[in-house]
């Protein structure tokens, strides 16, 4: 691809898991091309916040925006990269629902309940 690509791709692995990789690649390989290039490359490589801060501040937002899909490959590579465990994703979630409700609140626990799944 590229040597931007190739420097944020351990990144995306890192956040997207395997999975979510795949997932995102197949859903648009010039999309995902993007986001590694751009985001993880250009972001996610500022020392400022460590990569587990990253994350929770993603999940937070995937959440609270209501991006299922990002969110499930997000709490996936969470726990496949060992970021975060179950319980800091569901208290996490838990804490959101202050800002989003709780019909959005169900909605974003059933998605993390799918991943959890996956790795019992």
């Amino acid at each position: 691809m590229s040597e931007k690509f190739d420097q944020g791709k351990p990144l995306a692995e890192l956040h997207l898991g395997e999975a979510g990789i795949k997932a995102a690649g197949n859903t648009s390989p010039e999309l995902l091309k993007f986001v590694v290039e751009h985001g993880f490359a250009d972001m996610y490589t500022d020392e400022s916040l460590d990569q587990r801060s990253r994350k929770i501040a993603t999940l937070a937002s995937l959440v609270t925006s209501g991006r299922l899909p990002q969110l499930e490959w997000h709490i996936r590579g969470a726990l496949e990269k060992e970021l975060m465990n179950k319980d800091e994703i569901k208290q996490l979630i838990i804490q959101m629902t202050i800002y989003i409700g709780y019909p959005s609140a169900f909605n974003a626990m059933a998605v993390a309940n799918k991943v959890f799944e996956e790795f019992n």
